[in-house]
C-alpha cells in the first residue's frame, strides 16, 4: 500500500455491552484475546493490537487483506477461548500524521485514527459489528453488505457450541470432528447443516479472495 499521503490501514475495536459483563474478568479475557491476535498475525502488523481504555482496542495493519484476515482471527479466537461477548470493529483506510509506533498502537496522532474512533464510538441504533470506511465508496459498501450477512451466521451460534464450531470451521472431514466431540459423523453433519458451518466457510473463502483482487 502506498505510503506518500500517509495512508494506513487502521482496525479498531470495542467489546459489545460491555457494562454487562463483570469487569475484571472481561479485561483479563480481553488481553488474552488481544495478545493471541497479534501473536498469531506478527507479520500482518504495522503497530500491535493494543487496549487503550477498559474494553477498547486498536493497532495498524499491513493491508486491508491482512485487516480483513486478523477479524476472522479475532472471530475465531473467541470461539477457542469461549468467550461470552461479541466485539464491535470499525476498520478505515486514513491519515496519521506522527511515526507509527512499532510497540505499542498508542501515541499516534491524525485523521485516520480520528475517524475510526468517530466509527468506533457511534452509537446510532442500526450500526453493524463490522463497519468500514475506504476511500472506494462502492467497496465500502459491498464490504459492509457481505460483513452483515456474516455476522447474521455468527450471532446463531451459541456459547456451548464454540468448540464444536471451531473444529468444524478448521476440519472438513465429519469423522475426525465427531471424534473429538463424542459424536458420529451422521451428528456432525447435521450440526455442520444446522449452524450454516459450510456457508461461512465460503462466505470467508469470498470476502478474503474479494480483498485480494
Amino acid at each position: 500500500m502506498s505510503r506518500k499521503k500517509n495512508l494506513y490501514p487502521i482496525l479498531m475495536g470495542d467489546v459489545v455491552s460491555s457494562a454487562t459483563y463483570d469487569a475484571q474478568s472481561l479485561s483479563k479475557q480481553l488481553k488474552a484475546l488481544v495478545h493471541a491476535v497479534n501473536e498469531s498475525h506478527s507479520v500482518d502488523i504495522q503497530s500491535p493490537f493494543t487496549i487503550t481504555l477498559g474494553d477498547e482496542f486498536q493497532g495498524v495493519t499491513q493491508s486491508l487483506e491482512a485487516s480483513i484476515a486478523i477479524l476472522f482471527s479475532f472471530e475465531e479466537e473467541c470461539l477457542r477461548q469461549e468467550l461470552p461477548f461479541k466485539l464491535h470493529y470499525a476498520f478505515h483506510i486514513g491519515k496519521i500524521d506522527t511515526p507509527i509506533n512499532p510497540d505499542i498502537a498508542y501515541e499516534m496522532m491524525g485523521e485516520g485514527l480520528t475517524t475510526t474512533r468517530e466509527i468506533l464510538t457511534n452509537k446510532k441504533r442500526n450500526r453493524l459489528r463490522f463497519e468500514f470506511l475506504l476511500q472506494d465508496k462502492q467497496q465500502t459498501l459491498q464490504l459492509n453488505r457481505l460483513f452483515e450477512v456474516l455476522d447474521a451466521l455468527i450471532l446463531n451460534w451459541k456459547q456451548e457450541d464454540f468448540p464444536l464450531i471451531l473444529d468444524m470451521i478448521e476440519n472438513e472431514n465429519n469423522a475426525e470432528v465427531g471424534e473429538l466431540h463424542n459424536k458420529n459423523r451422521d451428528q456432525i453433519w447435521k450440526r455442520r447443516k444446522t449452524l450454516m458451518i459450510n456457508e461461512y466457510n465460503q462466505l470467508k473463502a469470498f470476502i478474503r479472495d474479494y480483498v485480494r483482487e
